[in-house]
């Protein structure tokens, strides 16, 4: 009668192999999720930096306004194109534009505030 030793050393390996294959591909799947997190983290910081600046040039021609409309606001202001402020730092925005638009028909010491921030959108590298 013949004896088998059976030698278990191939199913370990195997499945030693198996478990580090599983655990780089779950640790790549991590790192990539962590990684896109960041870059949509990255563009609600800068539209929320847009969305402030465009406020601050609302409530800057707010403050226009309340002083003195007829000196501060020409008729070109009402022009998209002849309605950019500059802002200090400006946060990422490529342009800020805030104009003023009369009612129609006019009413006396009333105003349409418009306010248009363009800034750059965040992109994949």
């Amino acid at each position: 009668m013949k004896k088998y030793n059976y030698n278990n050393k191939g199913v370990a390996i195997f499945i030693t192999i198996a478990l580090l294959f599983l655990l780089s591909v779950a640790a790549i799947g991590v790192l990539l999720t962590a990684y896109n997190y960041n870059n949509i983290c990255e563009g609600q910081i800068r539209r929320m930096k847009a969305i402030t600046s465009a406020e601050a040039g609302v409530n800057y021609a707010y403050y226009q306004l309340r002083n003195n409309a007829t000196t501060n606001f020409y008729p070109n202001h009402k022009d998209i194109d002849n309605a950019d402020i500059s802002l200090s730092g400006m946060n990422g925005l490529t342009k800020i534009e805030v104009w003023v638009e009369d009612h129609d028909p006019p009413i006396t010491g009333a105003y349409i505030i418009k306010s248009k921030a363009t800034y750059q959108k965040s992109s994949m590298p």
